[in-house]
């Protein structure tokens, strides 16, 4: 037997600090007769094997008890199994879940080493993000109109979603969003609970969203000024808020000084000439209307982010990283990091920690980002030098699951690898997600609805009155999980006021002031409140009670209390005896037992400190 999320068995569990070894207990049934018994470990960047002995301790009952460690090894990624000799001959103990199974092919477990001296910023543990498409969020103030933009009259309609005359998708309409319109909505923002906003991108650029940046260091004017998003920063602060922007350096807009392909800037762009400044930013198969492009997009033409003219402008003392930081950001999102060079990444991290040592950096990744493999290369996000924390999409997709599927051993087991697999101060600034400009809307996607595949016929889907209700319903039990299971909850603009939509660009609608679903506002508001009044959020270690016949329990403690959370998708109350008293968070009143009603969900906390930890499942409630 060998459970890698069990102190029993692992200490200490997760992912380890440079220079701390890790003792391995395993124990083998007498009967199948081992002899010898050793550690394999594999160190992914060398290709390089290592063996270290298990030591034989003694019997328990009818098995065999061995101890071995693996000792201080260099930053790194290692894959580690049991090689077993026995009277019948060799073989291995490898992964299976949770557990251990003998075998000849085996699976192994991941040991992720960090940097003695990784920090991530304390400021954003037990916070709230909130991210907000600048442009359809709130209006405020009259800011100049580009010529060539739509500019919709009616705030409550969809945005264009058909291609024009010549086939082509403009992303050039738009509803008039400012900074100084999320300035006014502080007050609102600070209501839900938030401390940290997320704005789509901001800076000079034709599209709506603003991916295919014109200008880095000027905001774009529909937007503001920068004196607008000084004042913004400024502001915030004061809600206890702050700002991290979107990062956009894989790719420039064609249409930007730097390209300039349409000759709208005076600038001699790239595509103009072979002599112009940024020439060598770009890759040009075929000079000039030939390059690589953000997946095959033409009028985000790929930058060369090795290239040390570009480097410097984004990262040098008077680059696009380290101004914005000086007007008053406190962080910066990276899109696209898989398609970032490491050593690119590392030169942000060094230039937003000499601006501001605090700074967050936060990378756009959809897989398990401690093991990643992208375009054939492993990447090193979490080893000290990159990026502090990630988008929790994993979570994502196993809370989505759960709701729809009634998955609940999914979703332990999710959040248990993030656990075992990530720094600890990673987890607790991962920016959990359920919905982003890149998803359909939350209450959509819990209608459970198959979605449908046109354009046309995503312009005119709706959920009934009766589905609505439904998926409402799933999208509260949703928010329970996303609130308090570890890392920090972001709130797509919108989802809390129940809009819906398909894909892009149904999924960017306008904010529906004055037209809120109120019963899901004041859910949200009641949540991320309640979030500020549980210490245990901000670092509170995680541990899986139950996750079985669509019912999810956890954990969450350290020294300031103890925090139970569930939910439960059967037909039957679940009901557990506490040894001490809890607060039901939701009801306000003290409890001597855990109840979890059917299709309800519950929120227990005990300022009693924790005891010891036990790793992260655990099977019982204290």
């Amino acid at each position: 037997m060998f459970y890698s999320r069990q102190m029993a068995y692992r200490s200490p569990v997760g992912a380890v600090a440079q220079g701390q070894s890790v003792t391995l207990h395993l124990q083998l049934a007498r009967r199948l007769g081992i002899l010898q018994a050793s550690i394999v470990v594999l160190d992914d960047a060398q290709g390089s094997r290592m063996e270290y002995p298990l030591e034989w301790e003694g019997l328990e009952g009818a098995y065999d008890c061995y101890k071995g460690e693996i000792p201080a090894l260099p930053v790194g990624l290692y894959w580690y199994f049991f090689q077993l000799d026995g009277v019948d001959g060799r073989c291995y103990g490898g992964r299976q879940g949770r557990e251990a199974i003998l075998t000849d092919k085996p699976a192994a477990w991941q040991l992720s080493i960090y940097q003695k001296t990784y920090q991530t910023p304390d400021w954003i543990k037990g916070g709230l993000y909130y991210h907000i498409f600048v442009d359809r969020f709130c209006k405020e103030g009259d800011m100049p109109v580009r010529e060539d933009a739509c500019m919709h009259e009616d705030w409550y309609e969809q945005p264009e979603y058909l291609p024009d005359a010549e086939g082509v998708i403009r992303n050039r309409d738009f509803f008039g969003g400012t900074l100084r319109g999320i300035t006014s909505k502080l007050r609102y923002l600070n209501s839900l609970g938030v401390t940290c906003l997320y704005l789509s991108p901001i800076f000079e650029a034709y599209s709506n969203h603003k991916y295919d940046t014109g200008n880095y260091m000027r905001i774009d004017p529909m937007f503001g000024t920068e004196q607008d998003f000084q004042i913004l920063c400024q502001k915030a602060k004061t809600y206890g808020i702050r700002v991290v922007l979107d990062g956009v350096f894989n790719h420039t807009g064609s249409d930007s000084i730097y390209f300039n392909r349409e000759g709208r800037y005076p600038h001699l762009g790239a595509y103009q000439s072979t002599e112009s400044p940024y020439y060598k930013w770009y890759r040009f198969s075929e000079y000039p209307d030939r390059y690589e492009s953000w997946w095959g997009i033409d009028t985000m033409p790929q930058v060369e982010e090795n290239n040390p003219e570009y480097q410097e402008f984004i990262c040098g003392r008077q680059g696009v990283v380290r101004k914005w930081l000086r007007a008053g950001a406190s962080g910066w999102r990276l899109d696209v990091a898989d398609e970032l060079p490491d050593s690119f990444i590392e030169k942000v991290r060094i230039a937003a920690q000499a601006e501001k040592k605090d700074c967050l950096l936060i990378g756009e990744v959809w897989e398990d980002a401690s093991n990643k493999v992208a375009y054939g290369k492993r990447r090193h996000y979490f080893e000290g030098k990159q990026l502090d924390s990630v988008m929790n999409y994993p979570l994502r997709s196993a809370i989505l699951d759960f709701l729809l599927h009634k998955n609940a051993e999914g979703l332990a087991e999710t959040m248990e690898t993030i656990c075992e697999n990530y720094p600890p101060q990673v987890v607790h600034c991962l920016m959990n997600g359920l919905g982003t400009h890149d998803t359909p809307r939350l209450l959509t996607v819990l209608s459970g609805r198959e979605l449908p595949k046109t354009r046309q016929q995503q312009a005119e889907f709706a959920l009934d009155e009766q589905t609505r209700a439904m998926a409402e319903a799933r999208v509260r039990q949703a928010i329970v999980l996303q609130m308090f299971l570890p890392g920090v909850p972001c709130v797509y603009y919108g989802d809390e006021a129940g809009l819906q939509g398909c894909g892009d660009p149904f999924n960017r609608g306008c904010y529906p002031w004055k037209q809120e679903n109120r019963r899901l506002l004041a859910w949200y508001r009641k949540l991320g409140k309640l979030r500020k009044t549980l210490p245990v959020l901000k670092q509170g270690e995680y541990c899986t009670v139950l996750a079985e016949n669509g019912c999810y329990i956890f954990k969450r403690s350290d020294q300031n209390g103890t925090l139970l959370v569930g939910v439960n998708l059967s037909e039957n109350e679940i009901s557990m005896p506490l040894e001490r008293y809890y607060e039901n968070c939701l009801s306000g009143h003290p409890s001597g037992d855990f109840r979890l009603p059917p299709g309800g969900s519950a929120v227990y906390y005990s300022a009693k400190p924790q005891e010891s930890n036990t790793g992260y499942f655990c099977n019982n409630i204290k």
